[in-house]
């Protein structure tokens, strides 16, 4: 037989002093770590209010006193600890920081922090510098240390401002209101991350470096603006990458982590800047774009970073805990009477207490302007809830690291430190955080309101009525069933149960009566929330417009006591912005035009047609639920007129550019089809008919089909010059030669509204033809004011006439819309014109339509542009005359000037063309506007003479029959 050699002893957790220290037991510490988090997480849910961070953090206090402070070591264990403990403060930051900053300024809603930007800037920006020279000057004062200035600044700048790691931890725990968690959120991140510029400046200056006024300045300056801008670049070439993903949520996990790390990095070590301001920039770039996954995906980027959160939280309470006793057992190597120093704890956190009272209330009046405001309880939970934690433990250790030198920083500075730092970290938590549940309670800040009341009645009544129908089922049934022990575990509706023994029996089949208006349009905004995300998961509406939809439900919601507003708030976003007049001028490629043009165009017709589908479910949801209440017919006549509003825009669009309709519709069909193909996918394989390599290289396929939708979705087709052309009513007649002359000389823009083709009194140098939208005139071809309010729709053809009679150009023509605008120079048009062929005259005749709307508006303003040309093609006759002939107006029709001058024989007055000649009549069907180049009314003639001056050309159309 073989022999057996003694060997080790089973691998034991707590080894004597004598084993071996290995770098490897730092893993037995993190995972002895996260095992104490999920017990405290299990035992605690339900058992107790206290934070749970707050419960890790006396954990890691009472591991680090079993290890620095008594003879019971705690072998492996023990050694891990020590590493950690042990660990470079800059790389504890560096680790932590990346998660829980980013994560915590990701989970924040992007409306509340637009909305409390302000309040948030205010405390951390003027509120850290104040809190840091108040804590500072009672170091200084108060404390017999016998620091200078700098240093006891050093350490306010260490203490002035709240953790973030510690407050969203605790925020998250107790549940606070949005608009209170965005503000302590906010804040506490952004302070956190000026406190350290602050807090490099004064170590700058401790250790003897420039601080000079100007250079303070300038390294604030660069410390704070310049994190922020490495953030927002960091952040949009993050979203700008993740424009080529597709439907994969792994890659986006490892992209935001990944750029959390190096732009901390970045910020931290290569610009000398704040990484934690860096990371809350681009935290919220990240959060701006969060609503543009859909609702697997968007739900799975929750999970996973509320997972990294909470594994990191769990780790750095536990070892602040560890650091905090390590440094309360070394202080006595420094401080003989340590009685003495916990009293100067003490006193510190009265101080820091006393700081952040007077920095919030020397804001409070601005606090209360901006934003959502705020009230003194708020004030009083925002104090409160300054709590210290790891970041400055971390910036403490950094102290402590540096002093040895007793020039600058001596070693019992660099101890006391920590020590301070710890003593406040471990009271704020303690204190603060274990009260600040039972502070909410006794302001009331966590009670439901009357209208939430009547939900949770209505809820429970919803669920009693779900309880007696399931029982109703399968009482009839033959199995066994003991109502009784059924019934004791449906206690959540207990309180609305009229029977004490079960099955449950009720007759309340009532509706959901709210009184308030503001809750009512409440409901009905979350409920048009919701049938968005159902209708971008359809695939109904692109990632660019769920953005716009969702902020305005968020908006509309902050003004509900005004009414449904969110229709406003959209708007504002379906307006071309200024700048867009940019793209199209003659400076922007036309490629580039049409591209910004279109998507904006495509987004508006998005944005209105989610709109109008999301408030019909809506509308229906708060019937059914509401029944025939007063306040839920006044919601939905407000959603009505909105819908209406919505409605006349996609119309507007339509008439406008017709193919944007057409492409929008062609990608929702597209997509329907694509994910009902998913879903015969799907069922194909829950019935198990197809193998994995099968089913695999079938989703493959399907899933590039909607890749390709998203990346390339159908185009929209602009007509070109050659298309407009021929199907132009008059232009559509010339010759195929002639067209094509006119075609190689067109030049096709689209235009955004209010964009000036051209000004009143300017050369003539084309004709604009309109290829789709439409244009108006602004102002009068005459001298005097005159209201101008045509509008020239597709096919007007603009600057012909003054292209016929050389004038400059009569009046400002503006788009209207977005318009499709075929541009002909002058050259081109007198070219066509000495072809002959009747080409003169059919020209003539076009003008006439764009001359009768520009002179005479009143009378042409309810005619379409088609009824408009029917009358001129049906009911016009044109003449020329020569010097010195007379002529006598027509009874029963309306007369214009083309070319030439006439003088009135009854008034001696000179007539210049354009302009349009007294009627004999008033016409009813057309209202008369007989204006003659005075602008006044010419009243009702029985016939007018004219001479002819110079030779004329009048047209003179027929309303007689009308």
């Amino acid at each position: 037989m073989g022999t057996v050699e003694e060997g080790p002893l089973p691998y034991n957790l707590w080894q004597a002093e004598n084993s071996n220290n290995s770098s490897s037991d730092a893993v037995l510490f993190g995972g002895i770590s996260l095992l104490i988090g999920i017990s405290c997480r299990t035992l605690l849910r339900h058992t107790t209010t206290i934070p749970y961070t707050v419960v890790l953090l006396v954990i890691g206090i009472a591991l680090g006193s079993l290890e620095f402070g008594s003879n019971y070591r705690l072998g492996k264990l023990g050694n891990g600890i020590r590493i950690w403990a042990d660990i470079d403060a800059d790389l504890l930051l560096a680790v932590f920081l990346p998660i829980l900053i980013f994560e915590g300024a990701f989970s924040m809603e992007v409306h509340q922090i637009k909305k409390c930007m302000a309040q948030m800037l205010l405390l951390a920006g003027p509120g850290v510098l104040i809190s840091t020279g108040l804590i500072g000057a009672a170091v200084k004062l108060a404390f017999p240390y016998d620091w200078n200035w700098k240093t006891s600044l050093l350490l306010g700048a260490i203490l002035s401002a709240t953790d973030p790691v510690a407050v969203v931890a605790l925020l998250k725990d107790l549940g606070a209101s949005k608009k209170l968690s965005t503000i302590v959120e906010g804040e506490s991140m952004m302070n956190d991350g000026a406190a350290i510029v602050v807090y490099q400046l004064f170590y700058r200056m401790v250790l003897g470096k420039s601080s000079g006024w100007f250079s303070v300045l300038e390294y604030l300056a660069e410390g704070s603006l310049g994190s922020v801008v490495i953030g927002l670049v960091f952040g949009m070439a993050s979203l700008f990458w993740l424009r080529f993903i597709y439907n994969d949520i792994l890659t986006d996990f490892s992209l935001a982590l990944t750029v959390s790390y190096i732009a901390y990095y970045t910020a931290q070590e290569e610009a000398e800047a704040s990484g934690i301001l860096t990371l809350v920039a681009l935290g919220m770039v990240f959060a701006m774009s969060k609503d543009t996954h859909r609702a697997g995906g968007k739900q799975s980027l929750h999970e996973f970073w509320e997972m990294v959160a909470y594994i990191a939280n769990t780790l750095i309470f536990i070892l602040s805990g560890v650091i905090i006793a390590q440094s309360i057992f070394s202080i006595g190597n420094f401080d003989d009477d340590t009685g003495r120093s916990w009293g100067y704890v003490f006193l510190l956190y009265i101080i820091l207490q006393v700081a952040r009272t007077i920095v919030v209330f020397a804001f409070y009046p601005a606090l209360c302007y901006f934003g959502y405001g705020l009230n003194w309880k708020e004030g009083i939970i925002i104090i409160w809830s300054g709590l210290r934690g790891a970041v400055g433990l971390a910036l403490s250790l950094s102290i402590k690291g540096a002093s040895g030198d007793p020039k600058y920083l001596s070693a019992e500075t660099g101890a006391m430190f920590v020590f301070l730092t710890g003593g406040s970290v471990l009271l704020t938590l303690i204190i603060n955080g274990s009260t600040s549940q039972l502070l909410l309670s006794l302001f009331g800040m966590d009670a439901l309101s009357e209208s939430e009341e009547i939900m949770v009645n209505y809820a429970k009544n919803q669920l009693l009525r779900k309880a007696e129908e399931f029982s109703r089922i399968h009482s009839g049934s033959n199995n066994p069933f003991d109502w009784v022990t059924v019934g004791g575990y449906a206690t959540c509706i207990k309180d609305v149960c009229e029977d004490t023994v079960w099955p449950p029996c009720t007759t309340n089949h009532g509706y959901l009566e709210i009184d308030d208006m503001k809750t009512m349009r409440v409901c009905f905004l979350k409920a048009t929330r919701e049938a968005y995300w159902s209708t971008f998961n359809e695939g109904r509406i692109t990632k660019s417009t769920i953005s716009v939809l969702m902020e305005s439900i968020e908006e509309a919601i902050d003004l509900a006591n005004q009414g449904l507003q969110d229709w406003n708030y959209i708007s504002t976003h379906l307006k071309f912005p200024g700048y867009y007049k940019f793209f199209s001028a003659r400076v922007c490629p036309p490629w580039l035009t049409r591209w910004f043009v279109l998507k904006k165009l495509q987004d508006s017709c998005h944005i209105c047609s989610a709109f109008i589908h999301a408030h019909r479910i809506a509308r229906q949801l708060l019937l059914d639920y509401t029944g025939d209440n007063r306040n839920a017919a006044i919601v939905v006549g407000e959603s009505e007129v909105e819908e209406l509003e919505a409605r006349n825009f996609l119309e507007n669009a339509k008439n406008s550019m017709p193919e944007i309709i057409r492409q929008t519709e062609s990608r929702q069909v597209t997509f329907s089809m694509l994910k009902s193909l998913d879903e015969c996918l799907s069922d194909m394989e829950k019935d198990g008919i197809l193998t994995e390599k099968v089913l695999l290289h079938l989703h493959d396929l399907l899933q590039n089909d909607l890749e390709k939708l998203s990346r390339s979705p159908p185009s929209v087709r602009i007509p070109k010059p050659g298309d407009v052309l021929s199907i132009h009513p008059s232009l559509g007649n010339l010759s195929p030669a002639i067209q094509s002359d006119l075609e190689r000389s067109a030049n096709s823009m689209l235009k955004t509204p209010d964009c000036t083709l051209y000004t009143k009194g300017s050369k003539m140098t084309s004709v604009w033809l309109i290829g789709n939208g439409s244009v108006r005139s602004k102002r009068s071809p005459f001298p005097i004011h005159y209201p101008v309010d045509s509008t020239y729709p597709r096919g007007s053809i603009l600057g012909l006439y003054e292209a016929l009679v050389g004038k400059p150009y009569l009046c400002d023509m503006v788009t209207d819309s977005v318009a499709l605008c075929i541009e002909i120079k002058l050259e081109s048009i007198m070219s066509v014109l000495s072809r002959g062929n009747g080409v003169e005259e059919l020209l003539w005749k076009e003008c006439i339509i764009v001359v009768s709307k520009l002179l005479a508006p009143d009378m042409f303003k309810k005619f379409s542009m088609q009824e408009v040309r029917s009358i001129v093609d049906e009911r016009s006759f044109m003449n020329t005359f020569s010097s010195q002939e007379v002529i006598e107006t027509s009874h029963h029709s309306i007369n214009f000037l083309l070319s030439g001058c006439l003088r009135d024989q009854s008034t001696g007055q000179l007539i210049e063309c354009p302009a349009m000649l007294p009627c004999s009549i008033l016409s009813e069907s057309i209202p008369s506007a007989c204006t003659n180049i005075t602008g006044e009314s010419s009243g009702s003639y029985s016939y007018s003479k004219y001479r002819v001056v110079t030779p004329a050309r009048i047209v003179r159309i027929d309303i007689s029959a009308a």
